[in-house]
């Protein structure tokens, strides 16, 4: 089922893991300020001249956010233009699409308002929607018109649950990014330190529902094992790999690891574990409307 637009979404699916990335460069370095006040100028300019570190690694960032939301319109119009029969592929492109203007927005406030931390904690999840919007829109395209197996309700609800709840973990993380709660606590798992402060706080708050997450992940593991659906339990032993290293990650952050590479690894994966928990829940949701309309066309 078009194949070529297969292809360049998953092109674009690419594109956005990488925006995620630079927008995780730009946060570690404290680079948001790199290109001053300005936007979608540079310090005034189309181009800057005579840039600082800061200021190349936010325009940089600023230059394949912009390609990528060319791209995204491409493929939106692209989907829509070509695929007739298909909601959901439509769907998912639309989703792309409006999520990447949300977090352009975002963006570009935070330049010219100096947003709060806790609204720019909100950038990186917009942008992670996006991306998984992005990634179960390729994954219908080279899936074409293939019928699944259900998915219980009572696996169904869970993925769903799951999925809301990784964006509140998510969120957290962000925030303590931008708060500057990351080395607040000294000591890991455990916070050991006599005197607390907010950044502490808030620091612990999101290590305690990350570990959360990972039960909730093993739970819903089981229930796949249980079901024996074959898709969902491998897409949650993929899910599992990915949140295992990304609190093995968020650990090596605190314990010493300093350099850049780390936290844009940390989250790197958790922008891998969203995508795939995403997917499988609406794949839970697409899957009992497929068996729903089976059996409705049977008893005609």
């Amino acid at each position: 089922m078009h194949k070529k637009l297969a292809l360049f979404s998953a092109l674009v699916t690419l594109g956005m893991m990488l925006v995620l990335i630079m927008g995780g460069t730009v946060t570690k370095t404290d680079s948001g300020d790199g290109c001053g006040t300005d936007w979608p100028l540079c310090h005034g300019k189309l181009i800057p001249t005579n840039p600082s570190v800061e200021t190349m690694i936010e325009y940089s960032h600023r230059v394949v956010s912009g390609i990528e939301g060319l791209l995204i319109i491409a493929l939106t119009i692209w989907t829509f233009a070509v695929v007739k029969n298909r909601y959901d592929v439509k769907v998912f492109a639309f989703l792309a699409f409006i999520f990447m203007l949300i977090q352009s927005i975002i963006g570009a406030g935070a330049v010219i308002w100096q947003q709060s931390d806790a609204i720019l904690a909100l950038h990186f999840g917009i942008s992670l929607v996006s991306f998984a919007s992005l990634l179960i829109l390729t994954i219908l395209l080279f899936e074409g018109e293939r019928v699944h197996r259900a998915v219980s309700e009572r696996l169904k609800v869970h993925l769903y649950g799951l999925t809301i709840y990784t964006m509140v973990v998510v969120y957290t993380g962000a925030y303590v990014r931008h708060l500057g709660a990351t080395y607040a606590c000294v000591g890991w798992p455990i916070c050991d330190q006599n005197v607390w402060t907010f950044e502490s706080y808030v620091q612990m708050g999101h290590r305690i529902m990350a570990g959360l997450l990972v039960f909730y992940t093993l739970y819903v593991l089981y229930l796949a094992r249980r079901e024996t659906n074959r898709l969902v339990e491998t897409g949650m032993w993929a899910s599992l790999f990915f949140i295992l290293l990304q609190v093995g990650t968020g650990a090596w952050i605190v314990l010493g690891g300093h350099a850049t590479y780390v936290p844009l690894l940390h989250a790197f994966l958790i922008t891998c574990y969203f995508g795939i928990i995403s997917y499988l829940a609406y794949h839970a949701y697409r899957s009992q409307k497929q068996t729903t309309e089976a059996a409705r066309q049977q008893s005609i």
